[in-house]
């Protein structure tokens, strides 16, 4: 690679062709735009996502049906099984974001995450595959003389290690690979700031993209060819996955690691705070700031009025001298622009808490609503319909209206709004939770119309028998979710990227991932609560194994109304929200560490 040099052997920094947003290429050197980053790289980081979620989706979407089926566990169990595993997924990528932003950097992070992941679909299939973790056949009719038993014992715990070693690897990939793709990107270049905001819509759309093969081919492959090939197939697509993110490392550009721990970076501003408490806060320009922090600095912030505590880490306190009559300055304060950091990341928190909602909706359509979908009528295209398969309804939404946004959507929003983008970041995730409350209510009108049918045709201790009502009645509700979806996600991963402090993107796209997290334990918590409740002093619960007799539509119901009030909680956290203004044309050197020289010297701080 040619780099323009100066008199002393140093790169230009003005040279057009290198990047300036702090960025280097894999061998620690300037990014140079003409060979990395751009629409050169991203293409490969889509694809590495796509096989990813390709991989995930075949074993998270059909799971509760293989535990319900194969494993013979009960109903209200197997969603549970599938919720906590689903938020574990995300609840680690807290982990994964704190090792990439303070030890190896994005790119490694990514790696070890694909690695173990695919070792623990390597478990899965052993498990569904070797004869002594299966099941034998069993009649689950009541009465039967040839009953189910659950499975416990060894089949658990290879089931289980296999799922969290899946989990765990998600962790260290999703913290990381949205960051990573929009690092090929130079937030000072006018052109490839703009390439960026078309960037988030395309990463949502490979990750769909993998979504569709996945509730199309490899749910095919589970019911047709049996469970092993289906989580074999899972397997093999995430090595494709790793092939070809490996490959592209000559091309990224990557974020170097920053020296210090982002929640280091928390605990001082806080720590600092409270020590001057009890000091009078100066005006704003007589807070301390440099330019020129190189052992912490970040992107200039401008003060805001918001978290006004805070300021008071940002004091140029003295203090009396020891045996002397003069004054000593204390201990270096922190930045005006690291104390901003801080309240960004504290205004962020209130966003993603009320966001937690939109997934524990989207665990129903994982849960409940496949097995709805086994009781209804499903050979209408002439073969029987996997009920996972109904997934399809929602990424066809969510193709649908990705490839509208851009070119019809936004200069149709951007009359009304007049924001650029059609909507800013917090009015898409406004969006999406609207539609996550119409998809609840069409569910709810749904299941009700279901059971009536049901009992109308003696149907309620017939949990076999086939419910005549067609399965593409379940539609409507996904296709209102996947629109949900574009809007919620995408606005999030832009929001986060947006919004957050350079040298915690990693671990504040992490807290958001986390909102998924939350929203699947809140499904189980709230499925345990119901059942708990519903079913005290003898009484039936809810939610049983036999869907007829269950009332699904009633806790549909009580999830309607969770939403509507989180709706209307968000709407007013949204216009409290202060977008982060940044200083203009303004940049702070930055002291980084090549995620690479790092591992090379063994040296992990």
């Amino acid at each position: 690679m040619v780099v323009a040099t100066g008199e002393n052997g140093h790169v230009e920094s003005n040279a057009p062709w290198l990047v300036h947003d702090g960025t280097v290429d894999f061998k620690r050197r300037p990014a140079d735009k003409r060979h990395t980053g751009g629409w050169k790289a991203a293409p490969l980081i889509f694809v590495t996502e796509m096989c990813e979620r390709l991989a995930a989706f075949g074993i998270g979407l059909n799971l509760v049906t293989y535990l319900v089926s194969n494993l013979h566990l009960p109903v209200a169990f197997s969603a549970n099984i599938v919720t906590n595993y689903l938020g574990t997924a995300y609840l680690t990528c807290l982990l994964g974001g704190y090792i990439a932003d303070t030890y190896i950097g994005r790119f490694w992070t990514i790696f070890l995450g694909a690695v173990l992941q695919f070792l623990g679909m390597v478990v899965l299939t052993l498990s569904a595959t070797l004869p002594a973790f299966r099941m034998p056949h069993c009649d689950s009719t009541p009465g039967s003389s040839n009953p189910c038993e659950p499975a416990k014992g060894w089949t658990m715990v290879i089931l289980y290690a296999g799922l969290y070693m899946v989990a765990f690897g998600t962790g260290g990939i999703k913290s990381s690979v949205s960051a990573l793709g929009a690092d090929q990107f130079d937030e000072t270049d006018p052109r490839e700031r703009k390439l960026k905001s078309s960037y988030f819509n395309w990463f949502f759309m490979a990750i769909e993209f993998g979504a569709i093969l996945s509730v199309t081919v490899f749910i095919y492959i589970q019911i047709k060819l049996g469970r092993g090939w289906g989580f074999g197939a899972t397997a093999g697509a995430m090595l494709v996955a790793i092939a070809i993110f490996v490959a592209g490392a000559p091309l990224y550009r990557y974020q170097a690691t920053l020296k210090g721990s982002p929640i280091s970076q928390v605990v001082r501003v806080f720590a600092k705070a409270f020590r001057n408490r009890k000091l009078t806060l100066p005006p704003p320009q007589l807070l301390h700031e440099t330019l020129d922090d190189s052992a912490e600095g970040f992107q200039k912030i401008r003060h805001t009025e918001q978290f006004r505590f805070l300021d008071k880490a940002a004091i140029i306190a003295h203090e009396p001298e020891a045996g002397a009559g003069t004054v000593k300055a204390q201990t270096k304060p922190a930045t005006v622009t690291q104390v901003e950091e801080i309240k960004c990341v504290m205004r962020m928190l209130p966003i993603a808490f009320l966001t937690i909602i939109f997934y524990t909706v989207y665990a129903q359509m994982l849960t409940f609503t496949l097995e709805q979908g086994q009781t209804m009528e499903r050979g209408q295209l002439g073969f029987d319909i996997p009920p996972a398969s109904l997934a399809v309804f929602r990424e066809i939404s969510v193709m649908v209206i990705l490839a509208m946004y851009g070119p019809k959507l936004v200069p149709l929003l951007r009359r009304f709004t007049g924001h650029e983008r059609g909507l800013t970041t917090l009015q898409r995730i406004g969006v999406g939770l609207l539609m996550s409350i119409l998809s609840m209510l069409a569910a709810a009108i749904m299941e009700s119309q279901r059971r009536r049918i049901a009992l109308a045709h003696g149907l309620q201790d017939s949990p076999k028998a086939t419910v005549p009502m067609s399965v593409f009645w379940l539609a409507p509700q996904f296709m209102l979710l996947g629109a949900g979806e574009v809007f919620t996600i995408v606005g999030q991963l832009e929001f986060c990227y947006q919004e957050s402090p350079i040298g915690m993107r990693s671990t504040s796209t992490a807290v958001f991932l986390c909102t998924i997290s939350f929203g699947f334990f809140t499904s189980s918590a709230l499925v345990s609560c119901v059942n708990h409740f519903t079913g005290h002093g003898g009484g039936q619960a809810w939610l049983v194994t036999n869907l007829n007799r269950s009332r699904l539509d009633y806790f549909y119901s009580v999830l309607l109304a969770i939403t509507v009030v989180n709706f209307m909680a968000f709407v007013v956290c949204a216009n409290w929200y202060k977008y982060k203004a940044k200083e203009p044309a303004m940049e702070i050197k930055l002291e980084r560490v090549s995620p690479y020289e790092e591992v090379r010297n063994g040296d992990l701080k």
